[in-house]
């Protein structure tokens, strides 16, 4: 009993931290309407990291992965802060939709021309959280100590961009800025986690959990607590399923997660019929 907590425990913790970033992350994606912006984020993450492999040759936790992925991180938010102050004729949504495409035929183009790409392209989607080391906890853990941080000393400042950026006044140079800077610092969480925890388990975590807690509150100091309990009872019940069936790990809390989302939207369903 004792080897299998030692076993699961550096997942359990790196499962932790990306729900507490990504729980706070996901209820501004979702005031904002971009739903799929961490996985564009998160496939341009992957884009860079696919160029290193392939102009290097080195892999996704090498330093020169994380330059690249994160080079085109920063282009990609100054794009869509762009696009957010400048463009109207199209939404958001849509734009970081086509550019999630475009990212991902990318990849998947880059590694067709490489030898063992098709390796590369299931640990980018699925990941390898049952494989973290502590090494990894120690850098999540600085690099959410610092973006986590950010936010709440100008919680205040993010949350006003977020609740307002659907009003219809023009965007001052200002609220730009910290456009900017919420994209760019997702991008940085999304850019080191990534590598671990694969592109489907990060959208995952950052949009059904934030989905559950609105479901039920809309302040948000409980809707965040609310996101944080369902992201750990789902990555725990998934870590526990993985190792008990030997089955791969990411998929199996993204699946936790999706269950609970669902339990939750029939009893919502159940208590409005019977009221």
């Amino acid at each position: 009993m004792w080897e299998i907590v030692l076993f699961l425990l550096p997942p359990f913790v790196i499962c932790t931290l990306m729900v507490f970033i990504f729980g706070y992350l996901g209820i501004h994606v979702l005031e904002r309407e971009i739903i799929f912006i961490d996985i564009a984020l998160a496939q341009i993450a992957a884009v860079g990291s696919t160029l290193a492999f392939m102009i290097w040759g080195v892999e996704e936790h090498h330093l020169l992965a994380y330059l690249c992925a994160f080079a085109l991180i920063i282009l990609a938010a100054g794009f869509y802060t762009f696009v957010g102050k400048w463009i109207w004729q199209i939404s958001q949504e849509t734009v970081i939709g086509v550019s999630y495409a475009i990212a991902a035929a990318g990849a998947l183009f880059l590694l067709a021309l490489h030898a063992g790409g098709d390796v590369h392209a299931e640990n980018m989607l699925t990941g390898s959280i049952l494989w973290a080391q502590w090494s990894d906890i120690l850098l999540f853990s600085i690099v959410c100590s610092v973006v986590g941080s950010l936010h709440f000393i100008f919680r205040k400042r993010f949350q006003s961009v977020t609740q307002t950026i659907h009003d219809g006044r023009e965007r001052d140079k200002m609220t730009s800025l910290w456009d900017f800077i919420f994209y760019i610092s997702m991008g940085v969480v999304i850019t080191l986690m990534v590598r671990v925890a694969g592109i489907l388990v990060i959208f995952s975590l950052l949009i059904i959990p934030a989905t559950f807690a609105a479901m039920f509150f809309r302040d948000w100091n409980k809707r965040l607590i609310a996101a944080w309990i369902m992201g750990i009872v789902a990555s725990i019940a998934g870590l526990a399923f993985s190792y008990g069936f030997d089955f791969s790990c990411g998929p199996s809390v993204v699946s936790f997660l999706v269950v609970i989302l669902i339990a939750a939207a029939i009893a919502q369903k159940c208590k409005r019929v019977s009221s």
